[in-house]
C-alpha cells in the first residue's frame, strides 16, 4: 500500500533550462536517490515537481538529507489523498484534529483544470471544515498555519511544513573541476560553491609532511568528509607531497617570490591532475586583496602558468562572509582548528604583493625542467 506521508521537492532553476529541463531534472531525481537512500518508499516525477512517499519515522533523517542536495528550491512534507473534495476534507481533519489552535489559512492551486471545483472552492470547502468543524480562527493576511494544497494528476497533496533548500544546480551537471583544498575557511566553501553550480569537485591538497603536523593531513580527511554529505557519491581526494619543490625553490629562490613560486607550481600540478581526470577547471579559494599572494598581480602573475580557467568563487567575500558559509555548511569547526600551512615553509621576511609574469618567469625559466621533473615525481608519489 502506497503511504499517505510524502514530501513535495520543488525547484527553481532546473525549470528555466529549456529543452535540457529533462537532464537536469533526471540528474537531481538519482541525486535525491542517492543522498536519501533507505530512507525512502518510492519517488517519482509529477508536473513540474517531485514527489517522495516515506514512513512517518523517516522525517527527521529525510529533512537532513534533502538539506544536502543541491539544486532543490524548498520541499514541504504534508499527505496525499484523492483529488475529490471529500478525501481533502477528511484528510485536513485528520491533520489538524491534533493542532494546537492557531490561526490559519488555506492556499489551493490546481496543476490542471478539468477538476470539478475551483482552487477558491478548495480553499473555502476545506477551510470551513477547519474552521467550523475544528474551531480554528481564519487569518487571511497574518496566519500562524498555512495549509497548501496542490491537486495534480487526479491526486491532492495537503502540505503544512515547508523547508527552504539549497538551490543551484544537481551535483555532476555541470563536469569536473579540480579544488586546491586546504584546512582553512576559504577553499572547503570555494568547493561547495563550486557544487551549488553543479560540478563535482576532485580535492587536491599539497601537504608538506613530515614539515607539518600529522594532524593537518587527518582535518583535510574530515573536511572532505562534510564536502561529500553535499554529493551523491564519496569525494575523490588527492594528496600531493610538496616539501621536495619547497625545498629546491627555498635554495634557489628568493624570499619574498617563494610564495607566488609555490602557488604557481600548485596550479601546474593541479592542471596535470586536471587532464588526466578530465576536469574542465581548477578552483581555489582565493579572496582578493586577503594575503599577499592575492593581490591582482600576484593573482595574475599565479594564473599564467594554467591554461585551463582558474575559478575563484570566493574572490569578491570577506573573510566574515565566508566563515558565516562555513558555518551554514558544517565545515566551520574543522576549519577554525589550528593548522599547518605548507604555503608558510621556508619563507623569511614579507613575500611580494605585486609582482609580474616577466620577473617570475626570469627566475623560474633555469628551473624549469628541474621544477617539472620534481612536480611530476610529486604527482606519481601522491
Amino acid at each position: 500500500m502506497e503511504k499517505e506521508h510524502c514530501v513535495i521537492i520543488h525547484y527553481a532553476e532546473i525549470a528555466l533550462k529549456g529543452h535540457n529541463r529533462a537532464f537536469f531534472e533526471k540528474a537531481l531525481l538519482l541525486n535525491i536517490k542517492k543522498q536519501a537512500e533507505g530512507l525512502y518508499e518510492k519517488i517519482v516525477r509529477i508536473s513540474g515537481r517531485l514527489v517522495l512517499y516515506y514512513a512517518e519515522e523517516k522525517k527527521e533523517e529525510i529533512t537532513k538529507a534533502l538539506g544536502n542536495v543541491f539544486g532543490i528550491h524548498h520541499f514541504e512534507f504534508g499527505r496525499v489523498t484523492g483529488a475529490d473534495m471529500q478525501s481533502m476534507q477528511v484528510k485536513a481533519r485528520e491533520m489538524f484534529v491534533k493542532k494546537e489552535k492557531k490561526s490559519f489559512r488555506v492556499t489551493a492551486s490546481r496543476a490542471e483544470k478539468q477538476y470539478p471545483f475551483t482552487s477558491q472552492e478548495i480553499e473555502r470547502e476545506v477551510g470551513r471544515v477547519i474552521h467550523e468543524e475544528l474551531g480554528f480562527p481564519v487569518s487571511l493576511d497574518n496566519p500562524e498555519i498555512v495549509l497548501a494544497i496542490e491537486v495534480v494528476e487526479n491526486k491532492a497533496y495537503l502540505l503544512g511544513e515547508r523547508v527552504e533548500g539549497l538551490g543551484g544546480l544537481p551535483v555532476g551537471v555541470s563536469g569536473k573541476v579540480v579544488v586546491l583544498l586546504s584546512n582553512g575557511f576559504d577553499s572547503p566553501v570555494a568547493a561547495l560553491r563550486m557544487m551549488k553550480r553543479g560540478c563535482l569537485p576532485i580535492l587536491l591538497h599539497f601537504h608538506s609532511y613530515p614539515y607539518t603536523s600529522k594532524d593537518a593531513l587527518e582535518n583535510v580527511y574530515k573536511l572532505r568528509d562534510i564536502l561529500s554529505r553535499y554529493s551523491p557519491k564519496q569525494l575523490e581526494l588527492i594528496e600531493i607531497p610538496f616539501s621536495g619543490i619547497q625545498q629546491f625553490l627555498a635554495i634557489k629562490v628568493p624570499s619574498e617570490f617563494r610564495i607566488v613560486m609555490y602557488r604557481r607550481w600548485m596550479l601546474w600540478i593541479a592542471e596535470h591532475i586536471a587532464r588526466q581526470k578530465k576536469a574542465h577547471a581548477l578552483v581555489t579559494g582565493d579572496s582578493v586583496g586577503q594575503v599577499a599572494s592575492q593581490t591582482l598581480e600576484n593573482i595574475e602573475t599565479i594564473s599564467e602558468i594554467a591554461a585551463l580557467p582558474v575559478l575563484r568563487p570566493l574572490a569578491g567575500t570577506d573573510k566574515e562572509e565566508i566563515i558565516d558559509m562555513a558555518r551554514a555548511y558544517g565545515t566551520h569547526d574543522i576549519s577554525k582548528l589550528p593548522y599547518d600551512d605548507c604555503c608558510s615553509l621556508f619563507m623569511e621576511g614579507s613575500p611580494r604583493t605585486k609582482t609580474t609574469v616577466e620577473e617570475i618567469k626570469k627566475i623560474e625559466e633555469p628551473l624549469r625542467l628541474m621544477l617539472e621533473e620534481k612536480a611530476l615525481q610529486a604527482i606519481g608519489g601522491n
